[in-house]
This record gives structure tokens, sequence and C-alpha cells, in this order.
């Protein structure tokens, strides 16, 4: 049977395991050089969300429809992911994985996100994020032109860098316009703005690190100081230069980041 997810592996499979979630709309590509970097050290695999990818080939090949339903999106990632891993998530790719690692924790050794929070959009208690009317015009734009809604994510992903027009040329380069699929995009949206892992991220029993940009216009820095005390063994860092993929404007800090905290944490 064919996976439903696509992946990408580096460094030595003998070595402990890291695995990687993208975020939505934005396919694994956009993390190699930082997945590289962390091979070094570790076994990294590198997953895409449901129907996001830059082969055609897989597009084509493809025959299942993405499922952007959490518990389904939950276990086709567990079938990809090493049997004990590390879990990074970005973004999308972060929320989902925090919904893995207090769901099935018996997989996961950690979890470490990357400008992710509990819930994207405001709700009641949650007023540092994104407002619903915002995420609905934003949703609207790219189910009625999917590619200028992609453009339109890819400016604010890098909103506030310092290098913010070199950044928008980079993450260009990574969006699957060839490949675009406008199921997924929805979906991811859909699940984007209904998933409120609050109760997830405070039942969380292993260690688990989450980095966020100062400078982020998507993810408030300010977000997790609500969660601040619900959960002995997270730490949180704000990266005060970064926007909303430091892998990518300051991807060494961010590998000594989670070198260090793996290292601190392994047993």
């Amino acid at each position: 049977m064919r996976a439903r997810i696509e992946t990408e592996a580096f460094g030595d499979s003998s070595n402990q395991s890291i695995f990687m979630v993208s975020g939505w709309a934005m396919p694994k590509e956009v993390m190699r050089s930082f997945a590289l970097r962390l091979s070094q050290r570790f076994y990294v695999v590198v997953a895409n969300l449901p129907g996001i990818s830059l082969d055609e080939q897989w597009i084509s090949r493809s025959r299942i429809g993405p499922n952007y339903d959490i518990a389904a999106l939950s276990e086709q990632l567990i079938e990809v992911a090493p049997r004990e891993a590390w879990w990074i998530g970005w973004s999308l790719g972060g929320m989902v994985s925090a919904y893995v690692a207090a769901r099935r924790s018996s997989r996961v050794l950690g979890l470490i996100t990357l400008s992710s929070s509990p819930s994207f959009i405001k709700r009641e208690n949650w007023e540092d994020a994104m407002a619903v009317e915002d995420f609905d015009a934003f949703a609207a734009l790219v189910e009625q032109s999917p590619e200028e809604g992609l453009k339109r994510f890819v400016m604010l992903q890098a909103k506030g860098a310092d290098n913010e027009r070199a950044l928008i040329k980079q993450l260009q380069a990574f969006l699957p316009v060839k490949t675009l699929s406008r199921p997924a995009l929805i979906g991811g949206l859909r699940l984007l703005k209904s998933l409120d892992v609050r109760r997830e991220w405070s039942l969380l029993d292993l260690p688990n690190l989450h980095l966020l940009g100062g400078k982020d216009a998507l993810v408030s820095s300010k977000s997790l100081e609500q969660q601040a005390d619900v959960n002995p063994l997270q730490q949180c860092v704000v990266l005060s230069n970064c926007a909303h993929q430091s892998f990518l404007e300051d991807e060494e800090t961010c590998a000594r980041h989670i070198e260090n905290f793996i290292d601190a944490n392994n047993t």
C-alpha cells in the first residue's frame, strides 16, 4: 500500500532519530538544509503534510486524497516516523506533533516546535493569536485563488525578518506551484482553524521545547506565556531577531538549541 505521507531521510540510521513535520502548504524541501545540519549527529526523517509535494511523480502516482482529520493524520505520520524519535514540528506541523506527543507518547522521545502554538486563532482565554475574521479572509483567498493565497502566505511568513526580501525569494522557490493541490491547502486550513491542543500541551509528560520568533507576524511569541505554568517539562526560547522560519533565518542557533535540549534530556 502506498504511504500517504512523503518523507526524506538524512544521516546514519544507527544514530538517534529526529522526525520533522513541515508546515501548512510548505514542502519538506524548505527544511532540507536544517535537516542536513542536524543529520551531522542524528538520523533525520522529514515529512510533508498530506498532498503537499514538489515531486510531480509522487502526486501523479497518488490515488489517495489528502486527509486532514487530526486522528487519521496522526496515524499517517506515526506510520512513517522512526519508532522512537524526537519530533520536531514547524507551525501547523508543530501543533500536530504536540497532539501526537500527548496521545502516543510511547512513540515520541520529546517534542520540539518551531513557530507554533496550541491554537493558531483567537479563542476564549487565548487572545495573542490571529483573529478569526482575518483567518477566514485568507482562507477565502486561498479557495478563490490558491496561487495568490500562497504568495500572500510567503509575505506573511517573511514579514519582520531582517532579510525580508531575500527570505521571500527563498520561500517562493519552495512553493508547490506545479504540484498544487487545492484539497490539501483547504484541508490544511480547516485543520489549522479547528485545532486547539492546549489540553494536549498541558498534559505532555515528556520534555518539550518551543522555539519562537520575536518578529513572527503569524505566531505571537507571547502566546506561550499563557501556557508557561501548565507543564513543568516545558521550555520556551524566543529568538528575538527571527520571524516565522527561524530554522532558515538562524539555522545554527536553532540547531544548537535543539542539540543542547536533546543532550540535556537524554537518559
